[in-house]
């Protein structure tokens, strides 16, 4: 399914399903936003609460977000995507699924910098175990990130992975449950302010 995601200038929003292999299911949503520096609130048919950041719009609810191609407005930038073409972030929120973390977490914002320090870790992460031999590439792999400071102020992040291939055209907008695919699917934390990871889980087959 494809989402077309429209913000008009009267304040008016036009959201349509696209559905490739079962267009009767294809549906038009329609009504008013109220946009307040980076914050979105949609009433009417879709109903949606989220905010503007990294040239996407993400909810708040969920993690999922839609990436804006074109806009006459300015979006919060700390992380240029084209950069980094095998990762997306998405924003901590207790109320929301795949909490890994505990209850003194606070959202962290990612930067660049991080990536930088995420995509030399990695590596050393996957070396922990055997189910990578052969397959230790990181451009391999799409990568979503969610990060947080711990009660010792210390920088953890959540990280996702799955091989490219399988993920290319979907891993920016959400995060969905994968229970095999074996190495091709693998999440694990690292602790970015002791360079450490931990946590590594690998699908089963």
């Amino acid at each position: 399914m494809k989402v077309d995601f429209k913000l008009f200038s009267d304040s008016t929003y036009i959201v349509k399903s696209i559905y490739e292999f079962d267009s009767i299911k294809n549906e038009t949503l329609e009504g008013n936003f109220k946009l307040l520096n980076d914050t979105l609130v949609c009433y009417g048919d879709f109903s949606f609460n989220g905010f503007i950041r990294n040239n996407f719009i993400e909810s708040n609810k969920e993690y999922e977000k839609y990436e804006i191609i074109s806009s006459k407005i300015n979006s919060k930038q700390i992380i240029d995507f084209k950069k980094f073409p095998t990762y997306t972030t998405f924003t901590f929120d207790k109320s929301k699924n795949y909490n890994r973390f505990n209850e003194t977490a606070i959202p962290y914002e990612l930067t660049e910098n991080d990536l930088r320090i995420i995509d030399s870790i990695l590596p050393i992460c996957m070396n922990q175990t055997d189910h990578f031999k052969g397959l230790r590439n990181l451009n391999n792999y799409s990568k979503q990130c969610i990060a947080i400071k711990n009660k010792q102020s210390e920088i953890e992040v959540w990280i996702k992975c799955a091989c490219s291939g399988i993920a290319k055209e979907t891993f920016k907008y959400f995060i969905s449950n994968t229970y095999d695919g074996g190495h091709c699917f693998f999440n694990l934390k690292i602790n970015l302010t002791k360079k450490e990871c931990f946590d590594i889980v690998v699908n089963s087959y």
